[in-house]
């Protein structure tokens, strides 16, 4: 009861509880009961959302948990930690079972389960303030309507840009207002307009939506003097393209992830949803949801991949054989598939080959296994 009263107080007060500890040792520097939590979409995005407060009881508490030496890290960062140290800080990645892993020195903290409880309340709180809201099209085109204006956020970079809806009716056709607004956008896209789809955030009339943006101007724009030849598309959740009635597969992802929903789809897919998933994380170049995907027990074959995908220019799913290989175990599945695979300088190629998953529980996520996916090199 003492602990829920004390989250319910902190949480009234914007401050945040957090689970740190770290390995006695001799020289440590001495902590100072100074935390700080952050929540972000991947590991390396800039834009995160964290809060800090000064709880020496709680680091203390903390520090009686059992800790071991690991070369594990959580596959699915969960948040990010960090105990300030009056010589130096100690950093932590949290896991989903909502542990504790000091990567620079290998050691994993097993929280206890009330600690457990607060940490994930905490992190909920913060994952509400940081993504969107994963409204349909309809209630978004209400929120934003034509001739809104609108804050336009990258949910990785965190770089900002203001945008007017000027028309769109199967999603929002959206112009840059300023040239100041445009050269902060095509910086977005790292100075080269692209198709490529990015998570994004529209603020827009006091709240918060998860949507997804692609980076190529085209057709008309009305607004003058802003550097922007045209308009460009933001989707929100079941949008559509001018060419497919049904939602854009990778503007479904990036709306996805900007919501906080992403892990989710993650865990609770099926083999042929994430290899669609797969796919479609491979042509937006998105390599954090790729790494998210892949098992990781084979880190050689997993690494090679990584380096080797930067060679595929464009992947299309073009047939999924139904009869999959189980082995008559819950833990494998094996699916020949048919890819239509162009490599970068080389000619688009139809290649067949299978894909192989594993779990390591009859209910766990599914993952691919990196082996089966370096053969579209062969």
């Amino acid at each position: 009861m003492k602990l829920r009263n004390m989250a319910r107080l902190f949480a009234l007060a914007a401050v945040c509880l957090l689970v740190i500890c770290g390995i006695p040792e001799a020289g440590e520097a001495k902590e100072t009961g100074r935390l700080t939590i952050r929540v972000k979409s991947s590991p390396d995005a800039v834009f995160e959302t964290k809060l800090e407060t000064l709880n020496k009881w709680f680091v203390n508490e903390i520090k009686k948990a059992p800790k071991q030496q690991t070369k594990a890290q959580p596959e699915l960062p969960y948040g990010y930690v960090t105990l300030h140290g009056e010589q130096q800080d100690v950093a932590y990645v949290v896991s989903y079972a909502l542990n504790l892993f000091d990567l620079e020195r290998g050691v994993k903290v097993r929280l206890p389960q009330e600690a457990k409880e607060q940490l994930r309340a905490t992190i909920q709180s913060l994952e509400e303030q940081h993504y969107g809201q994963a409204v349909t099209w309809k209630e978004a085109s209400n929120i934003f309507p034509r001739m809104g204006f609108a804050e336009v956020v990258d949910i990785e970079t965190g770089k900002t840009f203001n945008v007017q809806r000027r028309a769109g009716s199967q999603h929002a056709d959206a112009q840059p207002l300023t040239a100041a607004d445009t050269k902060t956008m095509k910086e977005i896209y790292q100075g080269k307009w692209s198709w490529k789809r990015r998570a994004v955030l529209v603020r827009v009339n006091g709240q918060t939506l998860a949507a997804s943006m692609h980076g190529m101007p085209h057709g008309a724009g009305a607004i003058q003097n802003n550097d922007f030849p045209g308009h460009f598309c933001i989707h929100f959740k079941d949008s559509s393209t001018h060419r497919r009635k049904d939602a854009d597969p990778a503007h479904d992802l990036m709306i996805s992830k900007a919501s906080g929903e992403l892990i989710s789809r993650l865990t609770q897919g099926t083999p042929e949803e994430l290899m669609r998933l797969f796919a479609t994380a491979i042509n937006e170049q998105d390599e954090e949801i790729i790494k998210l995907l892949i098992n990781r027990a084979d880190s050689e074959a997993f690494h090679a991949f990584i380096q080797q995908r930067k060679q595929i220019e464009a992947v299309r799913l073009l047939q999924i054989d139904e009869r999959a290989e189980t082995q008559g175990s819950p833990f494998v599945y094996a699916s020949s598939v048919e890819l239509q695979l162009k490599l970068i300088g080389k000619r688009e190629q139809v290649v067949q080959t299978t894909l192989h998953f594993m779990r390591g529980a009859p209910t766990g996520r599914w993952k691919l296994e990196a082996e089966s996916l370096l053969t579209l090199f062969n």
